[in-house]
């Protein structure tokens, strides 16, 4: 199995199960890997492979949590009406703010059936802390 790893500067790499290994092994500081050194402070979540959602890198349609129809275009993401004149205020749409707009297919099968007030929760990720990773420990 693989997994990727999305750095805190949008970075997305992609690495083997025996490199997640060694990753898991250091707790702070710089580790290498084929031709990359990653600090492990600069990331920010490590998903397995299946779990990537490829499209996502590539998103230029979504749909916010009321529903609005939205197109990023240069980074910015607008309102879907044609003029790209209304920019999103990523004040009150924080899944536009952490960057995690769902596409159109994404909000019809996960979130069109649900009362707007409900949406918003399952639509943004939990922020994790200590750069993405934590420790684990044997409990004996």
């Amino acid at each position: 199995m693989n997994y990727i790893i999305k750095t805190k500067g949008k970075s997305i790499i992609k690495i083997s199960e025996e490199e997640y290994g060694k990753l898991r092994q250091v707790e702070s500081g710089l580790v290498h890997f084929r031709n990359i050194s990653i600090d492990i402070i600069s990331i920010d979540s490590i998903i397995p492979e299946e779990d990537y959602i490829l499209e996502k890198s590539n998103q230029t349609t979504g749909m916010l949590h009321d529903g609005q129809s939205v197109i990023k275009k240069f980074g910015v993401w607008y309102i879907n009406d044609g003029s790209f004149q209304i920019v999103v205020d990523p004040k009150y749409y924080p899944e536009v703010e952490r960057d995690v707009v769902p596409t159109v297919k994404e909000f019809e099968q996960k979130y069109k059936s649900l009362p707007i007030e409900e949406r918003l929760p399952l639509m943004l990720p939990e922020k994790r802390e200590g750069g993405g990773l934590k420790k684990l420990t044997n409990n004996k």
